[in-house]
């Protein structure tokens, strides 16, 4: 049986959808076509695996290595989203848990 990514939106992430991206045209394009990449794949190891993930920018977070995120913008004040795995590996069901406003600069990416 052929299974597709399950994608779950937290209330939170509904709220900073439609607070922060209500005339952003560009950005909202922007999320619906990560979450089309996603669906597209049935858990998160094949997202991983794909050499489009590097398109969206999805990564690992530093500070919580159990969330990943996507990268919706490219200014240097970046707009994520914010996905956590759910169940287990190989993980066939995120939730998108937010969309956060990160000021990234040289110095964000240098390891402590």
């Amino acid at each position: 049986m052929y299974l597709l990514m399950n994608i779950i939106e937290s209330e939170k992430y509904k709220k900073s959808y439609n607070k922060l991206l209500k005339r952003c045209t560009n950005e909202k394009k922007r999320i619906q076509d990560i979450k089309d990449f996603l669906i597209r794949k049935d858990n998160l190891h094949e997202v991983l695996i794909d050499p489009l993930k590097n398109i969206y920018h999805i990564e690992q977070l530093h500070y919580n290595r159990k969330d990943y995120s996507a990268r919706i913008n490219n200014s240097n004040n970046k707009l994520r989203l914010i996905m956590m795995p759910i169940g287990d590996y190989p993980y066939n069901t995120i939730e998108i848990t937010d969309i956060e406003f990160v000021d990234i600069d040289n110095k964000h990416y240098e390891k402590g």
